[in-house]
């Protein structure tokens, strides 16, 4: 089985399974039939409104990048095909791809359809490339990874909101500096269970380390614990602005800052 390896500074491997072309097979042929009853509807009142065949075909070939398109973007990164077989478009670092590289993906799909009728170049593709790409992948710069269920929630503290917390020592300002890959990024490190404990303490340190320099907080020698509070209010802040606007955020009233190494006297947020 292929797998992508992203290291870390500190030298941690983070380590992504691709699927292969077996999987990817089956999620696409239960996206196809979704698809296709969608389509053949789409067509039956294109046909019963008076518009001739070919229109009625055009209408369909949009469709059909539209349903990759929107439900990639939407559902970051699954279709309903890859969200039952447990698989994800990422960008080539196994981070959350971009709109517009899922859009760019999806508008391959027609002709990688009709390519396959023929010969088999999209499946050939997928199973001859190092990182199982097909056409659109290899253009868009994305490939497909399994997600694993783990006993932990995929979503760190779920019922918690930044605004909610009793003490912080970032600035609503901060996640303007950041985005949704950060996001994406902080969610599966605050909730992998699969390192060794020194191992997970030097990548957390290393992280936090990274998004203070980031945020222009300077230098810090955080402990672990420290390390991972700190990530989590980076996490929830970056969560919250994404759900109201960064600029929702800037309302919301002072709460003392946390101890963290390099905070400011008084327990006023460090200056930026």
């Amino acid at each position: 089985m292929s797998e992508l390896v992203v290291e870390t500074p500190e030298g941690v491997a983070l380590r992504h399974d691709i699927a292969g072309a077996g999987t990817r097979l089956i999620a696409a042929l239960i996206d196809g039939l979704a698809w296709s009853f969608s389509m053949l509807a789409l067509v039956i009142v294109l046909l019963a409104l008076g518009l001739s065949p070919m229109i009625a075909s055009a209408f369909g070939i949009v469709s059909l990048v539209a349903y990759s398109f929107l439900f990639s973007w939407r559902w970051n990164g699954r279709t309903p095909g890859k969200a039952l077989l447990g698989l994800r478009t990422c960008d080539q670092q196994g981070f959350p791809a971009r709109a517009g590289q899922h859009f760019l993906r999806a508008l391959f799909l027609p002709l990688e359809m009709s390519i396959a009728i023929g010969l088999p170049l999209t499946w050939l593709l997928i199973a001859a490339t190092p990182h199982h790409q097909r056409l659109g992948d290899l253009v868009a710069g994305t490939l497909v990874l399994r997600e694993y269920r783990r006993k932990l929630t995929l979503e760190p503290a779920s019922g918690v909101r930044w605004s909610g917390l009793a003490a912080r020592t970032l600035a609503p300002s901060s996640a303007r500096d950041l985005d949704g890959r950060d996001l994406g990024f902080l969610r599966h490190l605050l909730t992998r269970a699969d390192l060794e404990p020194a191992a997970r303490g030097r990548l957390l340190v290393g992280a936090a380390r990274h998004y203070a320099r980031r945020l222009e907080l300077g230098e810090r020698a955080f402990r672990p614990a420290e390390a991972r509070t700190f990530l989590r209010e980076l996490f929830l802040l970056l969560r919250e602005a994404r759900e109201r606007g960064p600029g929702a955020l800037s309302a919301a009233p002072p709460a003392a800052a946390a101890a963290v190494p390099g905070s400011a006297p008084g327990g006023a947020a460090s200056p930026r």
